[in-house]
C-alpha cells in the first residue's frame, strides 16, 4: 500500500479522499489490512486525522473496524456483489438516459477526450480503469442529481476494488472500449436507447468475472 502526503484542506479530508481512492483504484484490496500507524506515517499526519477518516469509511461500509481495533477493507459476499451489479445497473441507467437529456453542447469535448485518454491506456490496466471512472462521472455528472452520483459513487467504493481486479486479469480490454465509444456516440446524439445498450454491455461484461471471482451464481 503506497499513498501521497496530503496538504491542503482538511486532513481529515484529505486523508479520506486518498484512502478511498485507494480502496477504489485496488491499492487497497478487499480483506488487506490498514495500519492506523502506517496510514500515518505514508501521509505524514498524527493519528487523529487518519482516525477520523477511518471512522468516516466505516461508516459507509467501505472499512470494517474490528471490536480488538484490527481494521481491513470491507469484503463483499456473494448476495451483497449481485445486488451491487443490479442496483448499479438501475442507478446508472437512470444517471446515463438523464445526461442524456440535459447534456451542453460543451460537454462533448470534455468526456471525448477522457475517452480519448482511454483508449490511450488500453495496454496500463490500472490507468485505464481510472479514465473508465473519470468517463463514468463525467456523463453522470450531466444527470443533475446530487444524489443519484452520491448513490452510484458509494456503489462504486463498494465495487470498485473487484473490477480493477478484473482489468489486471484480462488479456484484452478492447471490447469493453467498444462499450465506451457507443456510449460517447449515444451522449452526442442524445440517444437514451443506445446510451442504456451501451452502458448495460460494459457493466454486464465485468460480472460474470466478478460473480466467478466470488464464487457466486454467474450474473446473466
Amino acid at each position: 500500500m503506497k499513498l501521497n502526503k496530503v496538504d491542503g484542506k482538511t486532513l481529515r479530508q484529505k486523508v479520506y479522499d486518498q484512502l478511498r481512492h485507494g480502496i477504489i483504484t485496488g491499492k487497497i484490496l478487499p480483506g488487506e489490512s490498514i495500519k492506523l500507524r502506517d496510514v500515518a506515517d505514508q501521509f505524514g499526519v498524527s493519528l487523529m486525522p487518519v482516525r477520523e477518516a477511518l471512522w468516516q469509511l466505516e461508516s459507509e461500509k467501505v472499512i470494517v473496524i474490528e471490536s480488538n481495533r484490527s481494521i481491513h477493507v470491507n469484503e463483499l459476499t456473494a448476495r451483497e456483489m449481485q445486488e451491487a451489479i443490479e442496483i448499479r445497473l438501475m442507478l446508472e441507467t437512470l444517471a446515463a438516459q438523464r445526461a442524456c437529456e440535459r447534456r451542453p453542447d460543451s460537454a462533448l469535448l470534455k468526456v471525448k477526450r477522457l475517452l480519448q485518454d482511454m483508449q490511450a491506456s488500453l495496454d496500463k490496466p490500472k490507468r485505464y480503469m481510472m479514465k473508465n471512472n473519470q468517463f463514468h462521472f463525467a456523463i453522470y455528472s450531466y444527470s443533475d442529481s446530487a444524489i443519484l452520483l452520491q448513490m452510484i459513487d458509494w456503489l462504486w467504493a463498494r465495487v470498485g476494488p473487484y473490477v480493477f481486479i478484473h482489468a489486471t486479469k484480462v488479456e484484452d480490454l478492447s471490447p469493453t472500449m467498444k462499450c465506451h465509444e457507443d456510449m460517447f456516440e449515444a451522449f452526442a446524439k442524445k440517444d437514451k436507447e443506445m446510451m442504456t445498450d451501451a452502458l448495460q454491455r460494459d457493466l454486464k461484461s465485468y460480472a460474470r468475472f466478478i460473480i466467478e471471482y466470488l464464487e457466486m451464481p454467474i450474473y446473466k
